[in-house]
C-alpha cells in the first residue's frame, strides 16, 4: 500500500520524498513500529547541526500528524529517519549523525542521516543506543538499503 502525504510548507521549499512502513515483529517484544523516512535534497546548501535539528523536528511532527498505528506507547513506536542530501556538510554535522545526538521521544526515535551526493557517502549512527536497542538493526538495514 502506498501512503501519500500533503507536504507542510517547511518541506515544499526543497525536494522532499517521504516513505512510510508499519511493521509488527515478535522479536521486537511483540511491538508495532511505524517508520517514516523523510529525505530532503538541500541542493548545494551546507548541512549544519541546526539544519539537521530543524529537519528532525519537522519530520517528527509530520510523522505524528500522519501516524496510523496502535496508540503510541502501547506496544507501538514511531521511528523517523531524517535524511539530508547535499554535497556540502561540516564536520560537526557528520559527528552529530555518527553519535546519534538527536535525543529520545515518547515511544519514538529520530535518526539523523546525511548523504554526501558528491562522494556517495552516508553518515549515520555507529552504535546501537540502549534506548530502543531492538529497533536499531532494522533502522540500519533501512538506511543501508538507500545507499
Amino acid at each position: 500500500m502506498v501512503e501519500f502525504f500533503i507536504l507542510k510548507p517547511q518541506f515544499r521549499i526543497k525536494k522532499t520524498i517521504i516513505g512510510y512502513e508499519m511493521k509488527f515483529k515478535w522479536t521486537w517484544i511483540a511491538t508495532q513500529l511505524n517508520t517514516f523516512i523523510v529525505a530532503t535534497d538541500m541542493g548545494g546548501d551546507e548541512i549544519t547541526i541546526p539544519m539537521i535539528e530543524k529537519h528532525l523536528n519537522d519530520s517528527f511532527k509530520l510523522a505524528e500528524t500522519n501516524y496510523k498505528g496502535w496508540p503510541q506507547g502501547l506496544q507501538s513506536g514511531l521511528g523517523v529517519i531524517s535524511i539530508l542530501i547535499s554535497s556540502k556538510m561540516n564536520e560537526e554535522a557528520k559527528e552529530y549523525c555518527r553519535k546519534l545526538k538527536s535525543g529520545k521521544k515518547w515511544a519514538g526515535f529520530t535518526i539523523p542521516v546525511i548523504y554526501n551526493s558528491d562522494k556517495n557517502e552516508i553518515y549515520k549512527f555507529q552504535k546501537n543506543p540502549i534506548w530502543g536497542r531492538i529497533y536499531y538493526p532494522y533502522f540500519r538495514k533501512l538506511i543501508s538499503g538507500l545507499e
